[in-house]
């Protein structure tokens, strides 16, 4: 999944440093160790892109990426909902090698205080649940995880829903291929 998601720091550069992920829609019959293609789908800069990287018939990755009109304020607590499944943490030496392996360059991922990439955290659930393919998940981000703390997945009918500290992180909805 790594060479899927590092096609698409072609277009994860400065114009869009700073920038958050707002959905991940992913797709895969098969995972190659090739070469993805990208393309924008959509363009706005400097606020916003929807970005794929895809190989025909294998394999898609669509992202949406914003950049916050504010910095997130309070956030509201938020009680987990369904049935706990398992937690994790990534902290900053996961964080540093998941950027080499894709090249991701957002400002906001480094630092005393990182923001633990959206897509690492997929992937890193994705490996923990030991997912076969095909897989066909829609990723909705909300919050913000940071370097070294817990995330708590919840099973919620056909969603597996992320939480850190009382926030909702990430919604993944489980589509059947």
């Amino acid at each position: 999944m790594l060479k899927l998601i590092r096609a698409l720091s072609e277009y994860n550069g400065p114009t869009y440093d700073g920038a958050v992920m707002a959905r991940a829609v992913i797709k895969a019959s098969a995972l190659e160790n090739t070469d993805y293609a990208t393309r924008p789908v959509k363009m706005a800069p400097p606020r916003m892109g929807i970005i794929e990287a895809y190989k025909e018939g294998a394999a898609s990755l669509t992202v949406t990426l914003l950049r916050p009109l504010v910095r997130a304020g309070e956030m509201p607590e938020t009680v987990p909902q369904g049935e706990k499944q398992l937690s994790f943490v990534i902290d900053k030496p996961e964080i540093n090698a998941y950027l080499d392996a894709v090249d991701d360059t957002n400002s906001i991922h480094r630092g005393e205080n990182p923001v633990v990439p959206g897509l690492c955290m997929i992937e890193h659930l994705w490996r923990a649940l030991n997912k076969p393919l095909p897989l066909n998940w829609d990723v909705k981000f909300k919050m913000p995880a940071f370097a070294g703390e817990q995330i708590d997945i919840y099973k919620n009918g056909m969603s597996l829903d992320g939480y850190c500290g009382g926030r909702e992180l990430f919604t993944v909805g489980i589509k059947e291929s």
